[in-house]
């Protein structure tokens, strides 16, 4: 009988993997996540493969098209487990009372 292998190290997943992953589980290969950011496909490939650190605005794109939480591609946790500090804005109650 076997047991579970439950030592070793996990491997860490940077930004880099979380967008690749992203990319993959949106179903887009390079070319096509490029056409539906409206950016280059070197900036997929410098983004993917670490060259370079992506911008903001670009990570918001990438996850817009991949359907992903932007929170997700830059620290690899839900937003439910990393909550930011916009938590809660722009929802208004419908409760609210006027004073």
């Amino acid at each position: 009988m076997t047991s579970a292998y439950d030592q070793g190290r996990i491997p860490d997943f940077e930004m880099r993997h979380r967008l690749q992953l992203a990319r993959e589980f949106a179903g887009y290969d390079r070319d096509q996540l490029a056409t539906a950011m409206e950016v280059s496909r070197n900036s997929v490939y410098n983004a993917e493969t670490g060259r370079t650190m992506p911008r903001k605005i670009l990570l918001n794109a990438w996850a817009m098209a991949c359907g992903v939480p932007v929170t997700w591609i830059i620290t690899g946790q839900s937003p439910a487990d990393h909550p930011g500090p916009s938590s809660g804005l722009g929802i208004i109650s419908g409760n609210a009372s006027a004073a």
